[in-house]
């Protein structure tokens, strides 16, 4: 087996996940599985050697570029990792040779990724290598990497090379123009720098290197080399049979928009960026990898402390759910309220670093349980960015705040609009998405919601939430269409969380929602206007808001047409859709997009054939508006006809089910999104995580199998554990205080932590 589960003992069981063989058509899936980051860098796990199906990334949160004819962007950065290693001039390279003991892990607990393996070359010669590296979570600038060599069997001369490669390319496209390349001798360190060709944003990276001798520092001569957009040291060394020689590097990397979007900077500089990155090296110059891994470990035992959850019974559930929250963490930019957690988070070039619907549908609940401070910051990414949305509503003919399907720095939309060739058709398939699947905004209502529902932070409300909540409404009231005959107002034209049913009416889970959001907004800011009159006043003056504008949107609501269940409690999902025929999904079930790919788009079109949770979405999101029973019917109604061919669904579907005691169904589906990004699967994460899903997972333990619920403000728990668990341990926070909670087949404790 290529990934496995079970390496970590005693402290470490269930933190560490291993590859257990060198297998070039697999690199791909554990760059993406053990990727490193901090929410300012993310750096795909890519090796230190170069191979042929290699995918390097490492990116900033915030730093976008937009090539000619394409939407914006994470610009791929320079590369830190690349080393070449030579053996009396014979490279290092794992696909020429049989490779002895190897082994790759990564260690959720502390955040480190560890290589061993011992390499022979053609004469026979044998040397054992140990990497390891770290992206700092206490210095947000810091990649760390080291190298122990020991030779086996040979004394010889070793050369190691050691790169910042601006060649590197997002999918072939350079976003970088080279501006400098230096070596400063008398401060051991080399540096780039290079400007982004559209957004004109400034990037230094720079690096300093150290080597040891059986722990003990010794000093080398270097070999500058540079080339365009590319800088290396070359330093030799002569070797001796058991003898460890170590090689750390630290890189460091600093850009012109960090000052703009770290809105916890202690202060502003006018510094020019090599001078900054110059300082931020001397800085570190003394500390070494242990001194700086120690600092670094510390900040993940911290988010530990708050976050693990604790599953006995399964050790693979344990490791999966630590795996999805060690990377919710990693991608979540803790250094801003101006930047949100892209689908792909940092791991990879996939969707191109955008924000979706995600963030605020599957990723926020875990940090408005967990870190509600954060939670309140990823909100107010959306406050940020609502100059964008006003102007895609107004570019619509719409009015108010229409939010981009996908979002970028500014909140325009960035949405492309055309994807791969259709196989029926020969031509490019159309992406309606960023014009029609008009959900996300009553997605991010729902979500403003939610947070003051679970913190009671009504301060939010005050300073950011009133004014979004009120221009969504707008947007919403703008877009409906009056039905005359039908005397309802209707929402025609659009996508539902169902992608693979297009240009629809009434979609049920965005009607719904819509009127929930118009409702709610009202009853909000009616309060405001009592409860806080001058914030009322301000919010009046600001955006011109009047009081019989609120009765309009109740007044709109109220005539939306709501799909109702029919005698059989099923809502239908759109108008049109128990017209559609049925179809066999058997031979789909498993093969991720399959369907489209033997079908075609408008084929798939005609049948019940659905993407991903949709009615049963909306029995998540509005779960208070139905009945058990209605729930019920619906969940056994759509289960059957949903390909999960979306990561988002499974999860989703899992809750539902937990409540409705089909542990064995529930627990099957969580099992599935566990093994989405974790499994065996080694072609199912190749450009990048899905962060949909590794959030998605966690509301699979905690408001499903835990039972975690607000209702009429007071927590509610009822736990229903899969036969597989033994034991459910965890904690949350609910209206500022926090809770742990254990389960077990006996019993439930909830403990409050802040008395």
């Amino acid at each position: 087996m290529t990934i496995k589960y079970d390496k970590g003992k005693e402290e470490y069981k269930n933190w560490i996940i291993e590859e257990t063989d060198f297998e070039l058509e697999n690199l791909n899936k554990f760059e993406s599985v053990f990727a490193l980051g901090n929410g300012y860098l993310g750096l795909r796990s890519s090796l230190e050697e170069k191979y042929i199906t290699e995918w390097r990334g490492a990116y900033l949160a915030g730093l976008f570029d937009q090539f000619p004819g394409e939407v914006t962007e994470l610009p791929n950065l320079p590369d830190p990792l690349l080393t070449e290693i030579k053996i009396d001039g014979e490279r290092v390279d794992l696909s020429c040779v049989e490779v002895e003991a190897y082994s790759r892990d990564l260690n959720l607990k502390t955040g480190e990724l560890n290589r061993s393996f011992i390499w022979e070359d053609s004469r026979g010669r044998k040397t054992k290598f140990e990497w390891k590296r770290f992206v700092s979570m206490a210095e947000k600038h810091l990649i760390m990497l080291k190298v122990n060599i020991t030779p086996l069997n040979y004394e010889g001369e070793v050369e190691i090379i050691s790169y910042l490669n601006g060649q590197v390319t997002n999918s072939g496209v350079q976003h970088f123009i080279e501006k400098d390349l230096r070596f400063i001798k008398e401060k051991n360190l080399y540096y780039l720098t290079a400007r982004t060709q559209e957004s004109q944003c400034d990037l230094a990276a720079a690096a300093r290197h150290e080597f040891y001798k059986n722990g003990e520092k010794i000093e080398t001569e270097a070999e500058i080399k540079t080339d365009r957009r590319k800088i290396s040291r070359k330093h030799t060394i002569n070797v001796k049979a058991d003898q460890s020689y170590s090689f750390e590097k630290k890189v460091f990397y600093i850009s012109s928009v960090d000052q703009e979007l770290d809105s916890k900077a202690e202060k502003k500089t006018s510094a020019k960026l090599h001078q900054r990155i110059i300082k931020l090296v001397e800085k570190y110059a003394a500390a070494d990898y242990d001194q700086l891994f120690k600092k670094h470990a510390e900040k993940w035992a911290d988010y530990w402390e708050e976050m693990d959850i604790k599953i006995s019974g399964n050790d693979f559930d344990q490791l999966a759910i630590r795996f999805a929250l060690f990377h919710l963490i990693q991608m979540t930019p803790h250094h801003t309220d101006k930047l949100s957690i892209a689908a792909k988070g940092l791991t990879g070039e996939g969707y191109r670093g955008h924000v979706f619907w995600d963030m605020e549908t599957f990723i926020l609940p875990f940090f408005i349980y967990s870190f509600p401070e954060k939670a309140k910051e990823l909100l107010e990414y959306r406050y940020h960015t609502i100059a964008g949305a006003r102007k895609k509503a107004r570019q619509n003919g719409y009015q108010g705040a229409m939010y981009a399907w996908e979002s970028a720095l500014t909140g325009e939309e960035t949405t492309p609009k055309y994807g791969a060739v259709d196989v029926k058709t020969g031509e490019a398939i159309r992406i309606w998405c960023g014009e029609i699947e008009q959900h996300i905004t009553a997605d991010i209502a729902k979500a403003v919601f939610e947070y003051l529902k679970v913190t009671g932070d009504y301060s939010f409300i005050e300073d950011y939430g009133a004014e979004m909540l009120t221009e969504m409404a707008r947007f919403w009231v703008s877009r409906l269409e009056y039905n005359k005959d039908k005397d309802y107002y209707e929402i025609k034209n659009v996508i539902g969380p169902d992608e693979y049913s297009e240009h629809i009416d009434n979609n049920a889970y965005t009607n719904y929602m819509v009127y929930w959001e118009l409702i709610n907004t009202a009853d909000l800011i009616e309060e405001l206007k009592e409860k806080s009159k001058a914030v009322y006043q301000k919010l009046k003056d600001k955006i011109n808001l009047e009081f019989e504008e609120i009765n309009k949107w109740r007044q709109y609501a109220e005539k939306i047409k709501l799909p109702e269940p029919d005698k059989d409690l099923i809502i239908p999902q759109f108008d049109e859709f128990m017209e559609k025929k049925e179809y066999d999904l058997s031979k789909f079930e498993g093969e991720v997009g399959s369907i489209v790919s033997e079908l075609g788009w408008e084929e798939v079109n005609e049948y019940k054939i659905i993407k991903q949770a949709d009615v049963v979405m909306l029995m998540h999101q509005l779960s208070e508006y139905f009945d058990d029973q209605t729930k019920r019917a619906n969940y056994e109604y759509y289960e059957p006809k949903t390909l999960h061919d979306s990561s988002l669904s499974p999860a989703i579907h899992s809750v539902l089910a937990a409540k409705f005691d089909h542990l064995e169904e529930a627990y099957k589906l969580f099992s599935k999104g566990a093994r989405i990004d974790l499994g065996e699967n080694m072609k199912s994460s190749d450009p990048g995580l899905h962060s949909a899903s590794l959030g998605g997972l966690w509301q699979a333990v905690i408001h499903g199998f835990a039972g975690i619920d607000v209702e009429a403000d007071e927590l509610k728990v009822e736990p229903n554990l899969p036969v597989e668990w033994d034991r459910l341990e965890f904690k949350i926070y609910f209206k500022g205080e926090e809770y742990l909670i254990k389960i077990n087949e006996d019993q439930t404790e909830i403990k409050n932590l802040s008395e």
